[in-house]
């Protein structure tokens, strides 16, 4: 039986043979033998040389390969496992090789069905062998006995991500706990939201040093926290937050000496390292010495970070920055659910759908399907279908009017990038996924902390593509606060009307785009004249659509007084009655919230003037994502006033055309889903020819409160 000590002394030495073979005895193999030259030709490895295999119970073998030249493991292993596959389907292989010249290993099974094969692995650098990588072989070696086809499974299992992924977000939620516990005298909601903001900066500084970003030293974080408790502790006041906001937000010539001790540390801009409402508010507050070192010792240095992005083809052993969007997205919403219907969306379905409307969407703006299809899949384009591409991606704007924690906006970034490379930019990959980042990405949600967590995530994309060495040559993160909104979609107006406020549309489209690539002294003065113009929008837009209800309700009242052949003026209805009196509040309501602008107040979120380029577009190309699934009756009495004002999917939500054929009244609107809500309003987000594409529940298509959402379909919209 391997104890933790001698399980990570073994996958310190398995470039040596001695250790594959200890590897192997471990896993329940006999000793490997080398394979003959025309062995390796009928395995289809014949570019390998010095391959061994051992021999397990039944179908099991193990795969030792030695690949010192190769520079990418996760290509190579790929590779070997197709060829595997194809000549010898029936065999259970466990694959052990060693790259990237003897620095890495991995040990990988794979899994085939009719549609893809998916690899598992265990990837170990030898210099720096995490607990986990410790705990993964120590349970591996004690699956290994009893029959083969279940020693697989089990092995599949292990390797597979789900494993990893909760015992990582058991971890993570306990050492949360434990830093908001070590908070005295703050509330316990503010204590929890400044022990997840603090947490989740020192995991994407793990993310960092996994890149050697940190003074070159994969070892950064926990190597300063050693050396400060060996000199009388206090490592939150004295190490973290001149890290945070003293170095990392703070361009290098500015620098004070204490933060250039750091050594060679980037300058990632302010966005992720800029105190929150909350810490400025707490700001003499500290974490204990103890509940940090538990997060070190328990989380940051037990599992090993990976900065690769994973598929339904390849996952490793390790914490991605997709787990942590899901880890996070749990840890926020636990307490919630009933009423934010905050659920965290798989992977494979946000995959899905990505493709899906990211295809129509293109097609819409003038693309040939075949094209399109072409392009998504991978497969190569000609001169003429790459420049075709190219006009369709031009201004292509997407949002999540949900975002959370962004799982949608990080995969239509890697779609998009994808796609522009595809259609002949030969920029480097981490340039394209910046400026589709700056220009193309946007989101909402109501939670401030999930749309810190959606930055967080977006920023982490910009980073995985960026192989830059030199941490000079790293260039700041984009600020991302105009681009990812706190607000409520629901509240506010949406684009209804067509803009015709062209000035402050134009002029707030220019200041952003200046703003979201800002940095240093540059940044606050942009984001103040950004901030300018969408007030003046704000008031614009709301002059407008005073001009409108009021030009409504002078029409009506012109309409009442006329009089007819006879001399006789029409008698008003009801409906008539009730018109003129919402015409009259929302006059009323208007000006109120026009006066309150002009004093200073807050600006309320409305996207016409936090996204008024899009407007002045004439709306998004793609509107994306899961909304809130929540009963309305879950929702505050004085707000479901509001939504049934606003929404015809509410307050026409019973199935008429069943009432009528019944010859009974039309009910059951009381049962009506928030998620009708968002599919109207998204409705309104997307240009004439944009594409919305919403992951909803199914009852909307069968239950009776969902005959809003029919007749909206149509009248309005073409279902696909």
């Amino acid at each position: 039986m391997l104890t933790l000590r001698s399980a990570a002394a073994l996958l310190e030495r398995l470039p040596q043979a001695r250790g594959k073979a200890d590897l192997c005895a471990a896993l329940g193999f006999q000793p490997p033998v080398a394979i003959s030259q025309s062995t390796a030709r009928q395995l289809g490895l014949s570019a390998f040389s010095g391959i061994q295999v051992a021999v397990g119970a039944g179908a099991l073998r193990a795969l030792c390969v030695d690949a010192p030249d190769e520079p990418s493991l996760q290509a190579l292993v790929l590779r070997i496992g197709a060829a595997l596959e194809r000549r010898t389907a029936s065999v259970r292989w466990i694959l052990l090789v060693t790259a990237a010249a003897g620095r890495e290993s991995s040990l990988s099974c794979w899994h085939s069905d009719e549609r893809r094969r998916r690899t598992s692995s265990l990837v170990v650098r030898h210099d720096s062998v995490s607990s986990a990588d410790a705990e993964m072989l120590c349970a591996l070696c004690a699956a290994s006995g009893g029959d083969d086809l279940l020693v697989h499974e089990r092995w599949m299992e292990l390797l597979g991500r789900d494993t990893i992924s909760r015992r990582f977000f058991r971890e993570l939620e306990q050492r949360v706990a434990d830093l908001a516990a070590s908070l005295t005298g703050v509330p316990a909601g503010d204590a929890a939201e400044l022990a997840l903001l603090c947490t989740s900066r020192l995991l994407f500084l793990s993310f960092l040093e996994s890149k050697q970003w940190l003074n070159r030293d994969r070892d950064f974080l926990a190597r300063h926290f050693d050396e400060c408790m060996a000199n009388g502790g206090g490592f939150h006041g004295r190490v973290l937050l001149p890290l945070f906001f003293g170095t990392l937000n703070t361009p290098r010539r500015q620098r004070s000496p204490r933060a250039r001790e750091f050594g060679a540390v980037p300058f990632l801009n302010g966005g992720l390292f800029s105190r929150t409402p909350t810490e400025r508010l707490y700001h003499r507050h500290r974490f204990s010495d103890f509940a940090l070192g538990r997060l070190f010792g328990d989380l940051l240095g037990r599992y090993r970070f990976t900065a690769h992005e994973q598929d339904d083809a390849w996952t490793e052993a390790a914490i991605d920055p997709e787990m942590l969007g899901k880890a996070f997205e749990n840890l926020m919403a636990a307490g919630e659910r009933r009423t934010s219907g905050a659920f965290y969306t798989p992977q494979r379905l946000v995959v899905h759908l990505v493709h899906a409307a990211l295809g129509q969407a293109l097609v819409e703006r003038g693309l040939d399907e075949a094209i399109a299809s072409r392009a998504l899949e991978g497969v190569g384009l000609d001169a003429e279908e790459c420049d075709r591409l190219a006009r369709a991606l031009i201004d292509f704007t997407v949002l999540d009017p949900a975002c959370g924690s962004g799982a949608f906006l990080v995969q239509m970034l890697a779609e998009l990038t994808r796609l522009h490379r595809a259609a002949g930019d030969m920029r480097d990959a981490s340039v394209i996924r910046r400026g589709v980042l700056c220009s193309a990405i946007h989101g909402v949600d109501i939670n401030p902390m999930a749309v810190w967590l959606c930055e967080l995530r977006l920023w982490l994309a910009v980073v995985i593509e960026n192989d830059e060495r030199d941490v000079t040559a790293i260039p700041p993160l984009p600020n991302l606060d105009c681009n990812v909104r706190v607000g409520d979609a629901l509240a506010g107006d949406g684009f209804e009307t067509v803009s015709t406020v062209t000035g402050p549309s134009r002029a707030a489209a220019r200041l952003h785009a200046r703003y979201v690539r800002a940095s240093g002294a540059r940044k606050l003065p942009l984001l103040r004249a950004l901030q300018r113009e969408e007030r003046a929008r704000a008031l614009e837009h709301l002059e407008q659509e005073l001009r409108r209800v009021t030009g409504r309700r002078a029409a009506l009242a012109r309409a009442l007084r006329t009089v007819d052949l006879f001399g006789e003026r029409a008698r008003p209805s009801d409906e008539d009655v009730t018109e003129l009196g919402t015409l009259r509040e929302q006059a009323g309501g208007l000006r109120r919230s026009q006066r309150a602008l002009m004093r200073g107040g807050a600006l309320p979120f409305a996207f016409p003037s936090h996204f008024a380029s899009a407007h002045a577009a004439g709306g998004f190309a793609l509107v994306i994502g899961n909304p809130p699934w929540v009963r309305i009756h879950n929702i505050a009495a004085s707000e479901r006033i509001r939504l049934r004002a606003r929404y015809r999917v509410y307050s026409q939500a019973g199935w008429s055309t069943g009432a009528r054929a019944a010859n009974a009244g039309v009910g059951f609107a009381a049962q009506v889903d928030l998620s009708a809500l968002f599919l109207e309003r998204s409705a309104t987000l997307a240009s004439e020819r944009g594409v919305v594409a919403m992951v909803v529940p199914g009852k909307l298509w069968q239950s009776l409160a969902g005959g809003g959402v029919r007749s909206m379909f149509g009248d309005a919209l073409h279902l696909r």
